[in-house]
């Protein structure tokens, strides 16, 4: 009798969790959507707990993480930050969840409460979320894995160093923390159907003073505790060469004229030359609750030389050579003043390549207008003891009876009352500076540019 009554209170328990199933699945609404009917999951089991994880063997839940840059720029260094966009999408199985559909996916209504991993962005200003509140975000499948695919607009902080500026490289990057043991790692979302690598960027809409260079996707375990072995270890990396990202955004009509097309799609989805790297990290195994799991897109920036080349070098070479005039001048001077059109960037303790530059040209000008000088004032003491001694011969000739206008004046010692003109008379002096200066400048030229472009790494 107590063997029936236990298998009773068995079925009647089945019948209800099936009943629950039917429910469930019932609660599927059918929205008509023009031409075609969507399902979208409402109502989760009544066994579904979203404040807790899923229950798995072992301590780390496994996050796979992709990310589709679509846009990039507002570089600044006043502030020491950059803006972009882009698309992140994360996937993870939950066992809780299986079974709920007979599709591939089913899209899961904004207003149902499921349990996500607790994953901060660290250095970031500001973040904004781009996507719609009626646009559908998360996916679950057949087999219970979730795919949660989010916008972001951010703005992150990008601490720089601008002693080679403006032809430094910079490194900004994004960090995300995963907590309540999440094991954070780059891949490919189930969803993402376009990733051909975990993340990929939209190469047409790069706008920066900045040429992108290549980006680095980093998984790694680390720790609230300072002095941790093995803190940092990457186990997990990728490096994408972006040096031919270029030609997307030197055809901007490629994709409003040819839509769809192969070349169009590669610009899109662009995913440069990429490496990959794994390594065991022993902090990732054997790791307190203190241990966590980071993930890091890093940006590697080269400014465009090109806008400081036309805006400051070449006019200031310019001035420099037109400073030499005066070697070839003896009477008349022209001054040029240089003004300094650098950029309005964050003040700094060191000294920049374009401080040194500009420090040079107006060195150079400020040599050629003193040297101009010197050679005046030789010019003009010559030119007076000329004239002394020309008044001082007429006086004797005048005195002797002999007409001036008649008799040949010799001029001996002239020379020597130019108090020390003589050994480095005016036009002397400027025949010297046409060779020293040009020279100097080609010099300093030479070990400017091999110093900030083939040794500043």
């Amino acid at each position: 009798m107590w063997s029936a009554g236990r298998d009773a209170v068995v079925l009647l328990s089945l019948v209800s969790v099936l009943r629950c199933q039917a429910d469930t699945i019932s609660e599927f609404a059918e929205e008509g959507d023009d031409d075609h009917n969507h399902e979208i999951l409402r109502v989760l089991p009544y066994t579904y707990n979203w404040t807790h994880r899923p229950r798995i063997p072992g301590r780390w839940l496994d996050v796979t993480r992709a990310a589709h840059i679509l846009s990039f720029g507002a570089v600044s260094e006043q502030t020491m930050d950059f803006e972009v966009s882009l698309q992140v999408a994360q996937e993870w199985r939950d066992h809780r969840l299986a079974n709920l559909t007979q599709n591939a996916w089913l899209p899961v209504d904004a207003g149902v409460q499921m349990w996500r991993p607790h994953v901060d962005f660290a250095n970031t200003k500001s973040l904004d979320i781009a996507t719609a509140e009626e646009e559908t975000t998360m996916w679950v499948s057949q087999g219970g894995i979730v795919n949660l695919i989010v916008r972001y607009n951010i703005k992150a902080s990008c601490p720089m160093t601008l002693h080679a500026f403006p032809m430094d490289r910079q490194i900004c990057h994004i960090r995300l923390d995963g907590f309540d043991d999440t094991r954070l790692e780059w891949g490919l979302a189930s969803l993402m159907t376009m990733n051909a690598e975990p993340v990929i960027s939209d190469a047409t809409a790069f706008h920066s003073q900045f040429k992108l260079m290549g980006i680095t996707t980093k998984s790694y375990v680390t720790s609230f505790l300072p002095s941790v072995h093995g803190k940092g270890c990457t186990f997990s990396e990728q490096t994408c060469d972006y040096a031919d990202s270029d030609t997307c955004q030197a055809n901007t009509k490629l994709c409003a004229d040819d839509a769809g097309s192969a070349e169009c799609d590669k610009c899109l989805y662009y995913t440069g030359t990429c490496a990959n790297t794994t390594k065991q990290c022993e902090l990732l195994e054997k790791g307190d609750k203190s241990t966590y799991t980071s993930l890091e897109i890093q940006f590697h920036l080269s400014r465009r030389f090109a806008y400081h080349l036309m805006q400051m070098y070449v006019p200031s070479t310019f001035i420099v050579i037109m400073s030499w005039i005066s070697f070839w001048i003896e009477i008349v001077l022209t001054m040029t003043t240089q003004s300094s059109r650098s950029h309005a960037m964050q003040e700094v303790s060191y000294v920049r390549a374009i401080d040194i530059w500009i420090a040079a040209c107006q060195l150079f000008v400020f040599s050629a207008l003193v040297e101009y000088a010197v050679a005046y004032r030789c010019w003009l003491a010559q030119k007076n003891d000329r004239r002394a001694i020309i008044t001082m011969e007429t006086t004797k000739l005048t005195e002797n009876g002999t007409s001036p206008e008649h008799q040949p004046i010799e001029i001996n010692g002239a020379d020597e009352k130019c108090n020390g003109c003589n050994f480095f008379p005016a036009q002397n002096i400027d025949r010297a500076c046409r060779m020293v200066f040009p020279s100097l400048f080609v010099l300093f030229n030479v070990t400017y540019w091999t110093f900030y472009l083939l040794c500043t790494p």
